[in-house]
C-alpha cells in the first residue's frame, strides 16, 4: 500500500491521509549516492491527485521495509497524470540540522552522537570502530556525513550508508551476503556486461628481497584459470617483506635457507589468485522487466529480492568464471514490491556533491586516517618539494658561492633586494640612512627569522599540536604553555619547574562520564596570586570589572556557578556536570 500525508502532518505512527493508487512508482537507490522516488499518479475523479503537493510525505514499501518515508520536492502536472519527486525523509535533516562548527575526535558512533546531539529526531548508528577527526564548518547532516568536501565522514571514515526513514545507518558494509546467484555469459541484450581484464594476472613471476626470485627455466606461478582466457597475463610482482635471513634486521621474519624462501613465493603467488587476481573486473545491469517473459530470466531471477550493497555469486559461461559482485545501484518498484533493475559490479565511492557547500574550504587540512592539520603541513611539504624539485631541473649550476639580485628605482613596485647562496637568502625592501639593505627576512638551514610572519596554521608535524591564526584557536594534545601542560586526558595542569602539581582546569563531563572541550575566553585578566585548589585569584579585573559571586545561564539551560570569582561547577544542556 502506498499512502500520502499532507505537508504538516508528521504523524507517521497512523495512517497517511490518503491511499494513492499510482500508475507507476520506482524509487532508485545508489550505494553511497542518492535515493530518489519517482511517483507516478493519474488524475483520478476521487481527488487522491490533489493531495500530491510540495512538501507531502509518500509512505511506500521498500526492498528492506515495509514502509519508508519520502518527502516530495518537486511535482509536475498535465491533463492527464501528476508526476511526483521525492527523497527519503531523513533528507529533512540537510534543512533542519545546521552544523555552524563541529570538531570532534572519535570512533565513528562518537563522531555521529556529536553530529545528532541536542535533539531527538535524526538518529545515525555505526559499527566503524576505527578513529579519526572530524572538522565541518557552516553545514548540515547530510553534507557532513556524505558530502564530496575533504571532511566528510565518509571521507574521514569510510563506509557505507544506508536510510532507514529517520535514522541514518554508516557501517563498513552494508547488505548481506545470502547466497545469491547469478548466470551471465549469454547473448541477451536485456542484460548489459561490462569485462575489464585490465588488472588480470594469470602467471606471476615473484621476486623477492634482495632480487631472489624462483630457479629454473619457468620462475614464475601460474593460476588455475590460466587456460580460460586467450592470452597469458604475465606480470611481475615484487614481495619485499620476503627476506633470507642474512637480509633481514632483527626481529623481522625470514628465511635460512633459499628453498624455503622460494617456497614462501610459491605460497604468495597462490594466495593472490585465491584473492581474485586471475579474473576480470566484470559488471552487470539487468532489467528485469524487459527479460521476465524470455528464457534467460531463470537465470537472474534471484536478483529480484536482493538489498542494495548485498553480495551476488556471477557465474559467466563464456569464460567459465565465478566473480564475486554487489548490488551498487537497485530500481524497486514500489508497486510490485521487487526490484526492476539492478545493476551488480564492484562498489566504487559516489560522494553527494549537489549536497556539497559552497562554502567548502580548499584548503587540504585533514589527512585521511583523521589526524589534524598533519595533511595541511605535509601537503604543504610535498607541494614545496614538488616545486623545489621542478626549479632544481631547470637549475643553473654557478662559480658563485652566492647572488645578489637588485632592483635599485624607489618608484619602481618591485623595489627591493634579494641575496642567496649555500648559507640561505635574505630580502629586503627598503635601505637604512647608511646605503646598506634593511634585511628584514632571512631563511637558513637551521632557521627563520623574520619581523612578520602571517600565516594561517602552525603546527607540529604530526598535527598533534597546532594555532589556527585564521580560526583564535589552539589546539594541544601534549603541550606545556608557561605554567601549564595539556595532556591527552583532557586536563589543564598546573606546571612548576619540571614538577606538574595536582591541580587542574577540569574538562567538560557529560552525562555518560565522556570528556568534551573546555574553551576559556576572556578580553584581559590580570592576577597578583595564583592558588590551585579551586583556582583561586587573589586581585583580578576582567575587562576592568571585579568578580561577582552568582550564576550565568546561557539560552540552553546550561550555566556556570561562581563564588566570588571562584568557578565551583555547572552544568551542561545535555545534563552533564562541569
Amino acid at each position: 500500500m502506498i499512502e500520502i500525508y499532507e505537508a504538516g502532518n508528521e504523524d507517521f505512527l497512523h495512517n497517511g491521509d490518503m491511499t494513492l493508487l499510482p500508475e507507476s512508482c520506482e524509487t532508485e537507490c545508489e550505494l553511497n549516492g542518492s535515493w530518489e522516488m519517482e511517483l507516478s499518479h493519474p488524475i483520478d475523479p476521487d481527488g487522491r491527485w490533489t493531495l500530491i503537493q510540495e512538501g507531502a510525505v509518500i509512505a511506500a514499501p521498500l526492498f528492506h521495509s515495509k514502509k519508508q518515508l519520502f518527502r516530495i520536492y518537486k511535482k509536475k502536472k498535465n491533463r492527464i497524470r501528476v508526476t511526483a519527486y521525492a527523497r527519503p525523509i531523513l533528507y529533512d535533516a540537510a534543512k533542519e540540522l545546521y552544523l555552524n562548527r563541529l570538531e570532534i575526535s572519535g570512533t565513528g558512533q562518537q563522531v555521529l552522537n556529536y553530529m545528532t546531539r541536542g535533539q531527538e529526531k535524526y538518529r545515525a548508528s555505526s559499527d566503524i570502530i576505527k578513529t579519526a577527526y572530524v572538522e565541518c564548518i557552516r553545514t548540515n547532516l547530510i553534507e557532513a556525513v556524505q558530502g564530496d568536501g575533504d571532511h566528510s565522514f565518509l571521507k574521514k571514515f569510510g563506509g557505507e550508508v544506508f536510510y532507514d526513514n529517520y535514522e541514518m545507518i554508516i557501517n563498513e558494509q552494508i547488505g548481506e551476503d545470502n547466497g545469491a546467484r547469478a548466470e551471465f555469459g549469454y547473448n541477451c541484450k536485456e542484460i548489459e556486461e561490462e569485462i575489464d581484464m585490465s588488472d588480470v594476472i594469470t602467471r606471476i613471476v615473484p621476486v623477492a628481497y634482495n632480487d631472489y626470485m624462483l630457479d629454473g627455466e619457468t620462475p614464475w606461478v601460474d593460476s588455475p584459470l590460466i587456460g580460460n582466457y586467450p592470452v597469458i597475463y604475465t606480470k611481475t610482482v615484487e614481495f619485499k617483506d620476503v627476506k633470507l635471513a642474512t637480509d633481514a634486521k632483527e626481529g623481522e621474519e625470514s628465511f635460512d635457507s633459499l628453498e624455503e624462501l622460494r617456497r614462501e613465493l610459491v605460497r604468495r603467488c597462490q594466495e593472490q589468485f585465491q584473492e581474485g587476481v586471475d579474473k576480470p573486473k566484470c559488471s552487470y545491469s539487468c532489467d528485469m522487466y524487459a527479460i521476465e517473459n524470455t528464457e534467460q530470466y531463470r537465470n537472474v531471477k534471484g536478483l529480484e529480492a536482493i538489498g542494495l550493497g548485498d553480495t551476488v555469486q556471477c557465474k559467466n559461461k563464456k569464460l567459465g568464471i565465478t566473480t564475486t559482485a554487489r548490488a551498487i545501484s537497485i530500481t524497486y518498484d514500489n508497486v510490485r514490491k521487487k526490484n526492476s533493475k539492478v545493476e551488480l559490479g564492484e562498489f566504487r565511492y559516489n560522494y553527494l556533491k549537489e549536497m556539497s557547500s559552497v562554502a567548502q574550504r580548499v584548503e587540504k587540512t585533514i589527512r585521511e586516517d583523521g589526524s589534524l592539520v598533519a595533511e595541511q603541513v605535509q601537503g604543504t611539504i610535498d607541494a614545496m618539494k614538488a616545486n623545489l624539485y621542478a626549479q632544481s631541473t631547470a637549475a643553473k649550476k654557478t662559480n658563485s658561492a652566492a647572488f645578489l639580485i637588485e632592483v635599485l628605482d624607489e618608484l619602481s613596485a618591485l623595489y627591493g633586494a634579494m641575496e642567496a647562496g649555500t648559507q640561505g637568502l635574505r630580502v629586503a625592501k627598503e635601505k637604512l640612512p647608511d646605503g646598506t639593505w634593511d634585511w628584514k627576512t632571512a631563511v637558513t638551514a637551521a632557521g627563520i627569522i623574520a619581523d612578520l610572519v602571517v600565516a594561517g596554521k602552525l603546527a607540529d608535524k604530526l598535527g598533534n599540536n597546532y594555532f589556527d591564526l585564521d580560526e583564535g584557536i589552539i589546539n594541544a594534545q601534549s603541550m606545556i604553555i608557561g605554567p601549564f601542560e595539556v595532556t591527552t586526558n583532557g586536563f589543564l595542569y598546573m606546571k612548576h619547574g619540571e614538577t606538574t602539581s595536582d591541580s587542574y582546569w577540569r574538562a567538560i563531563v557529560g552525562p555518560d562520564g565522556q570528556t568534551g572541550e573546555t574553551h576559556f575566553r576572556s578580553g584581559r585578566i590580570e592576577a597578583d596570586v595564583v592558588q590551585t585548589d579551586n583556582i583561586h585569584i587573589g586581585t583580578v579585573g576582567v575587562d576592568e570589572k571585579t568578580t561577582k559571586t552568582g550564576r550565568a545561564e546561557f539560552s540552553d539551560g546550561s550555566y556556570m556557578d561562581f563564588v566570588d570569582g571562584i568557578f565551583v561547577g555547572g552544568k551542561t544542556a545535555e545534563g552533564g556536570t562541569v
